[in-house]
């Protein structure tokens, strides 16, 4: 196997993972309630502290150094080319004469800040290293936290049955606590900063314009949503997808035949979302944001990926879908549909804090990728998978005998300098 091409730049890492964050603050204010619903208000107005303090805060911090590999590689075929008990089919899987696959990162989010400073990469193609040197592979998609990691790649010949591009960068990520009961009393801002305009509208697989969930998201507080604060709110509306979901129909991803993570699952062959009431983890997740952006809520998911022990005691990567929505002076506040409801939420007065919704287990476990399940501009390969591709000057791709796989490792590099400090509060500067 071949070296790594590492990028470098003058500062070093610990000045850019240490880099100070402005404090969120929350000055005191009134919910705005009426008496139908005294209750949260008086949760919104619980609130110990006068004092600006932040809000949401991070500690315990973790260094580590990522390898995130994606991989086109070739199975067994499932229509085998000759017939014979010992028939095998040697057809290359792939016949692409150029391809550029591209890989969502994020540079920030309230858990996580990623180092790309010392960035390095490498291409192989059936087992050859074939890593440009002068590729420029990082690029930031636009002002903000979004970016990408870009292979555009000349195949050795163009006929193949493999090719991996694995990329290692450090991440520092923390353990996160909200105040939930200072985040209750921020009021709705008269408007929402322009750039969180792009997570107000629709997106592949969230529609805040369908009735049945502007009707559901509305309805989830007793005098409208306007009536308590955007936290109170957001907790409603969830709570009521909540109960709407009566079952789930699949894990979280999708393995392809060698027990790697392949994609992202969806429900297949059945009615899902809203409506049917059940669905797996992504649709779930997509529901729920699409109630926050149907109530003027900015909203979004996370999509990351985290080792997870399954039943036979072995880690293996999977998705995980973190939702956020945003609090002005505050920052992003996640949850995660999944915990909430094992830990019963849909049963339980929303009214109520629950884990899950805010203060979230093992949020500092997850790699966060992407907002989005496909990069802008790319397609998906196989499955949904949060990365995708361009095939540059067409080609052919053999479906039964092409699979993708999206894999990483991750190596301790000890704590960070910084014991803690409050989260980011913007995604940019204004």
């Amino acid at each position: 196997m071949g070296s790594f091409m590492r990028t470098t730049h003058p500062r070093r890492d610990s000045a850019l993972l240490a880099s100070i964050v402005a404090v969120a603050t929350v000055l005191p204010a009134a919910a705005a309630a009426s008496p139908s619903h005294a209750t949260d208000a008086a949760v919104a107005a619980s609130a110990p502290s006068q004092q600006a303090r932040p809000v949401i805060m991070r500690s315990k911090p973790k260094v580590h150094e990522i390898t995130l590999e994606v991989e086109l590689y070739a199975g067994a075929s499932t229509t085998p080319a000759f017939s014979g008990d010992n028939a095998v089919d040697l057809r290359p899987a792939y016949s692409i004469p150029q391809i550029k696959i591209g890989v969502p990162v994020l540079t920030r989010t309230t858990w996580c800040d990623t180092d790309f400073s010392a960035l390095a990469w490498k291409v192989e193609n059936d087992g050859y290293d074939i890593t440009r040197r002068d590729a420029k592979v990082f690029s930031q998609v636009k002002p903000g936290v979004e970016a990408m990691l870009e292979f555009d790649v000349v195949p050795r010949t163009e006929l193949f049955n493999g090719m991996r591009v694995l990329a290692k960068y450090r991440v520092q990520r923390w353990e996160v606590t909200v105040d939930e009961a200072a985040a209750a009393r921020v009021t709705w801002p008269r408007e929402w900063p322009a750039w969180t305009k792009r997570h107000l509208g629709e997106e592949l697989g969230i529609n805040p314009e369908d009735p049945a969930i502007k009707s559901l998201a509305e309805n989830a507080t007793r005098g409208g949503a306007r009536s308590v604060t955007p936290f109170i709110a957001a907790r409603n509306a969830v709570g009521a997808v909540l109960r709407e979901w009566r079952s789930m129909t699949g894990d979280t991803s999708e393995f392809g035949p060698d027990g790697n993570l392949r994609g992202i699952r969806f429900t297949v062959g059945t009615a899902s979302g809203l409506g049917a009431g059940r669905g797996t983890s992504v649709e779930l997740a997509t529901t729920c944001v699409a109630a926050l952006r149907a109530l003027g809520i900015p909203s979004r998911i996370v999509y990351g990926i985290e080792e997870h022990e399954n039943r036979s005691g072995r880690e293996k990567t999977r998705f995980r879908y973190i939702g956020e929505f945003f609090l002005p002076e505050v920052g992003w506040i996640p949850f995660d549909p999944m915990e909430l409801r094992g830990q019963g939420a849909a049963t339980k007065p929303s009214t109520a804090p629950v884990k899950g919704f805010a203060n979230v287990t093992n949020l500092e476990k997850v790699i966060p990728l992407s907002f989005t399940p496909v990069p802008e501009g790319y397609s998906k390969a196989d499955r949904y998978a949060v990365w995708g591709w361009q095939l540059l000057r067409g080609g052919q791709i053999r479906e039964d005998r092409a699979f993708t796989r999206l894999r990483f490792e991750q190596t301790s590099r000890g704590l960070g300098e910084v014991g803690s400090m409050p989260a980011p509060v913007n995604d940019v500067a204004e």
